[in-house]
């Protein structure tokens, strides 16, 4: 293997290797059983259903090699890079029906060359065309993406680095009631994001509860299939945005980076590292990145009465307060419903969950039930609807 050593050198192949050599002669029986326990070990360690074609692949997926980083690098700055050897575009093909070949075994064809009658675990293979796949992989890149893009549509960054949320909120839009307004307003502007076309930041601001980050989950979920990949920044990771952002740039997908539930005191320097990832969008300088923020707060920065009591500098204060939620080419409020809107809510989460309580005694508990929550909101709705299912 040359272009792709990296998946040599991973499991199962080490492992699998480590086995074949010891099926060449020169090792005892007891040897040769071990190595191929091992093997099989590390096939369960990395794929549940034991498929070797299937672990081989998500090997391949993940490794970034020399093939792989000349087709990003052609996606990313089109016109500077140089074009591809075609002795390297055979290896890739020699090398990947290689790994098809490998993946194609099955546990019985490995075990008639121990010549042992006891008893040896089994796996299967899933007979991946690894060669078919991974070029359509290649020529859709920006689409299907590769590595933990391919796998995973949301991630979370920790400690400044982008890691894949596993279980991420199952939230659709189809899940979510009335807003259809402000919902759609996020939903054509990520569309024109992904058509290329001019797409702005957005501040989600309103009332809490009122289903401004499920929006925005539900409608890059929505999205997902045409590249979209959702990257939330909790407000302690911002200092690290500016790097993530550079690292995003570089790969041949569209990104929404998510700060949910954003506020700033006055004197938070955090303010201006954001002001200045903001300013990034009219720059140019992330063209394949939008931001999408959510806050209680349509001025995001907190404000005080001591604030406004000097009256020589009052307006450069109102200014500076506001200025951050301004850089946002697109803000959209989420207010509490009212009654008639929470009721329908109501009713059609009770629908889709198959609840048949009686249409006035669902009305008449919903509304109990906003009274000891502190207020109508979509929040209260779905806790409601949670609590009968319970």
């Amino acid at each position: 293997m040359a272009l792709f050593r990296g998946v040599r050198n991973r499991e199962p192949l080490n492992s699998l290797c480590e086995y074949l050599l010891k099926t060449e002669g020169g090792y005892t029986i007891d040897e040769t059983i071990a190595a191929y326990s091992k093997f099989v070990a590390a096939l369960y360690e990395v794929r549940s259903d034991a498929d070797l074609s299937g672990a081989i692949w998500d090997c391949l997926v993940s490794d970034m090699n020399p093939f792989l980083r000349h087709r990003i690098d052609s996606v990313v700055s089109p016109g500077d890079t140089t074009e591809m050897s075609t002795l390297i575009t055979l290896t890739a093909e020699r090398e990947l029906d290689l790994l098809t070949e490998i993946g194609n075994h099955t546990s019985t064809e490995f075990k008639e060359q121990i010549f042992y009658d006891g008893y040896l675990p089994d796996f299967r293979s899933s007979h991946i065309d690894m060669k078919k796949r991974y070029m359509r992989m290649i020529d859709n890149i920006e689409r299907d993406g590769y590595g933990i893009f391919a796998k995973y549509i949301m991630f979370c960054v920790k400690e400044g680095q982008v890691v894949p949320v596993k279980h991420p909120d199952p939230i659709k839009t189809d899940d979510l009631y009335c807003y259809e307004i402000p919902r759609k307003k996020v939903i054509d502007n990520t569309a024109a994001f992904i058509a290329g076309k001019p797409a702005a930041d957005v501040l989600l601001y309103g009332d809490a509860g009122t289903g401004k980050s499920s929006t925005v989950k539900a409608v890059s979920r929505m999205f997902a299939g045409a590249g979209v990949r959702l990257v939330e920044v909790p407000k302690q990771e911002i200092r690290n945005i500016s790097s993530v952002i550079e690292r995003l740039s570089q790969v041949p997908m569209k990104f929404i980076i998510f700060l949910d539930d954003i506020s700033f005191e006055a004197d938070d320097p955090m303010i201006g590292i954001f002001k200045s990832v903001l300013e990034g969008a009219a720059s140019g300088g992330r063209k394949n990145i939008v931001i999408y923020a959510t806050s209680n707060r349509r001025h995001i920065v907190k404000e005080s009465f001591a604030d406004r009591q000097n009256e020589v500098h009052l307006t450069d204060t109102i200014a500076e307060q506001t200025s951050l939620s301004e850089r946002f080419g697109l803000r959209i409020l989420f207010d509490k419903p009212n009654k008639k809107d929470y009721l329908e809510i109501v009713k059609k989460l009770a629908s889709s969950r198959g609840i048949t309580m009686p249409e006035e005694e669902l009305e008449a508990e919903a509304e109990k039930f906003a009274l000891r929550g502190g207020g109508r909101t979509a929040r209260l709705a779905r806790q409601f609807i949670d609590s009968l299912c319970c």
